[in-house]
């Protein structure tokens, strides 16, 4: 692409001076430790402008503003042209493309701004009673949102809530607020507290402990588990002591030991989907695998690798996490990315939230290994690109599948599916700009 061509040139003019400036070249890091990228590009750049134009889409067409002070926020409908609230699960994946947003233009306190009103909404979700909850210093989200703080109702997914204290986390990277640290600390408890000893794992909701639960319910899907791996690696991280690190750490190996056995190997470095649970006579036993591979579970543990990487000593092991970041990488490619024989264009098939996730991985993966990032890079460009010419005229927003013209079928309506690929553009966006 022309752009990226550019930035190649101006980049090798910069090495180029910062060599005679300096009298040396500089060193360069070893191989798999990051490099923190240079801006080389006049901004701003193609994939920017078109980033900013479908963030906007998504905030005309579905967010709804109101509070006051403290609890002023940004909640988002669930579908096109309905007053539904959107649930905890949309919202959540709404801030994570705002995140990106405020990464891409860190200078930008309306930016930010607009991010801490969306974390603002996941209070409407809140519980109402932390201190009644079985897990000490624990608080859980609802999946339905409150008309007031503390309102939540409806089920509480421990999928939703680890996906939660991952957006804390941010927000406390971006704000450096201890509450959303500590916040983090209470839903990644109630989430421990959910897991299995046994069987290892944490169910897909609260209503998967009981023994009237759905086969849905009792699922322990690699996306709760896998977000758990990095939540608990960012806290082992962040951690003020070494007992405090250990414990994070600990936690973040058990989570990764489990997503492993859903990996399908030798076959791939792919993920499936999650483990069964069966309950006989009151007894809980592993059922069968799930079988289906979504673009999300890959995602997540090439994250989930990553942040391994950067915490673990032993080179063995690291070498391990590194191996498996590169080869679930590709892997997650040749699956998820197909042609589309009538467009004759290759696209990102599925739920676009899914494929986000994998994107994000693929944009953290430039700062280890920048070749096969960028060529991964690439093909969320070309999604992203293809989506946006597939605009809807009137509304802006874009269809399900990046190839198709757009049409109110094929889950359009829905917020989670257009912030998807709204998070592309912008992942893509940051990656114009380094």
């Amino acid at each position: 692409m022309k752009i990226w061509k550019k930035a190649i040139v101006l980049l090798a003019a910069l090495v180029l001076s910062a060599g005679v400036l300096g009298g040396c070249k500089a060193d360069k890091p070893p191989e798999g430790e990051k490099e923190p990228p240079l801006v080389t590009v006049e901004r701003p750049t193609e994939e920017e402008t078109r980033a900013k134009a479908m963030v906007k889409a998504i905030f005309d067409n579905y967010a709804v503003s109101g509070g006051s002070g403290e609890n002023e926020y940004i909640n988002v409908k669930e579908y096109h042209n309905t007053t539904q609230s959107g649930f905890l699960w949309s919202n959540f994946s709404a801030a994570g493309m705002q995140y990106y947003m405020c990464k891409l233009y860190p200078e930008d306190n309306e930016q930010k701004e607009t991010f801490r009103k969306m974390i603002n909404n996941f209070k409407y979700f809140r519980q109402s009673n932390p201190a009644a909850n079985s897990a000490a210093d624990s608080v859980k989200y609802h999946s339905g949102r409150g008309s007031e703080v503390n309102g939540g109702h409806g089920d509480c997914f421990f999928d939703d809530n680890i996906w939660v204290a991952r957006n804390f986390l941010r927000a406390y990277e971006l704000f450096g607020d201890e509450w959303y640290l500590e916040e983090a600390k209470r839903v990644n408890n109630w989430v421990l507290w959910g897991w299995n000893d046994d069987l290892k794992g944490i169910v897909w909701s609260e209503v998967g402990l009981t023994d009237g639960a759905t086969e849905q319910h009792l699922e322990r899907g690699l996306s709760a588990n896998a977000c758990g791996i990095m939540v608990n690696a960012m806290l082992s991280e962040l951690a003020e002591n070494a007992e405090e690190k250990a414990y994070y750490f600990e936690w973040a190996e058990k989570f990764y030991d489990f997503c492993k056995i859903m990996q399908n190997k030798p076959e791939s470095y792919d993920y499936w989907n999650g483990i069964h649970t069966v309950i006989e006579n009151g007894v809980r036993k592993n059922g069968g695998v799930n079988r289906v591979h979504y673009a999300y579970n890959s995602g997540s543990m090439i994250l989930a690798d990553l942040l391994m990487y950067d915490l673990e000593t032993d080179q063995t092991k690291k070498a391990e996490y590194m191996d498996d970041a590169v080869g679930t990488s590709a892997a997650a490619k040749k699956t998820f990315n197909l042609l589309d024989p009538g467009a004759s264009k290759f696209y990102y098939t599925g739920d676009p939230w899914f494929a986000c996730i994998l994107n994000e991985a693929y944009y953290e993966l430039r700062l280890y290994k920048p070749e096969e990032a960028r060529k991964y890079m690439e093909s969320f460009n070309k999604n992203a690109t293809a989506a946006y010419l597939n605009r809807d005229p009137v509304t802006k927003l874009f269809p399900y599948q990046a190839t198709k013209k757009f049409t109110w079928e094929q889950n359009a309506s829905w917020v989670i599916h257009q912030v998807g690929v709204a998070e592309q553009a912008v992942l893509c966006a940051l990656y114009s700009i380094e």
